[in-house]
């Protein structure tokens, strides 16, 4: 009885192994973006999301709520993930879910997102959305709500996107708050984290008003907590709150 019952132990264990080696690491091509976060066995809140992208060769991309983030060198052993100085044990790797574990003991439940659909892309030969505005929209009379970092993860438009002007996409707005006051950056396609290309100057009935590379009114026309909508020359931008 005992010889059975540490036999099937060491299968057990044995099995554990084998499934240990048998992550691909092809399989965690992402992106991948935090959507929870473990401490203590309960779930915590947090601001600064966690995202990284790995890419070909051993180069990871990392970073919290940065519009632009650092190139980490990445290894996968078994089921340890290293990005940089920082060690992971991979609890579960199932479909678009993967559940890690940090040597500070925090878990985080990472989620892998289309960062780019194909539909959404620059170019002149490509699909694109039909441009819509949400229905019964929140639209804040003052810039308080708007206070946040907001990533864009869906765009529509009226007609499709010349590739001449992809620097005027959006893909961040930035709305930062002091005692003092309240400062709003809006980045375009490839601006750099010190560069946005547009200061908002006023927010007023729904409107952020913008000045830099030329002058941008930008129409809100839905504010959530954790969900922003703008419009602007015929582009409707759909924001997730960083």
């Amino acid at each position: 009885m005992k010889r059975s019952f540490f036999f099937f132990c060491y299968l057990l264990f044995a099995g554990t192994l084998v499934q240990a080696k048998l992550i691909d690491p092809k399989s965690l091509k992402g992106p991948w973006r935090e959507t929870v976060r473990i401490q203590a066995g309960q779930p915590v809140k947090f601001r600064d999301t966690l995202y990284f992208e790995f890419l070909s060769g051993t180069m990871c991309v990392w970073g919290k709520t940065t519009p632009s983030a650092p190139r980490l060198k990445a290894k996968l052993t078994g089921t340890t993930l290293e990005i940089g100085p920082n060690e992971f044990d991979i609890l579960e790797l199932e479909g678009d879910r993967m559940h890690l574990a940090g040597q500070d003991g925090v878990e985080l439940i990472m989620q892998r997102y289309n960062k780019r659909p194909a539909s959404l892309r620059n170019g002149n030969n490509v699909t694109f959305r039909p441009a819509i505005s949400p229905k019964n929209g929140t639209v804040p009379d003052r810039i308080e709500p708007l206070v946040g970092i907001w990533k864009c993860y869906k765009r529509t438009s009226n007609k499709p996107l010349d590739t001449a002007g992809k620097y005027r996409i959006i893909r961040l707005v930035s709305i930062e708050e002091t005692p003092e006051t309240i400062t709003g950056k809006i980045y375009g396609f490839n601006d750099p984290e010190a560069k946005p290309s547009w200061i908002v100057q006023q927010y007023e009935k729904g409107m952020l008003y913008t000045a830099g590379k030329d002058e941008r009114n930008f129409r809100v026309i839905n504010c959530q907590p954790n969900e922003l909508v703008i419009e602007n020359e015929g582009v409707v931008y759909y924001m997730n709150k960083l």
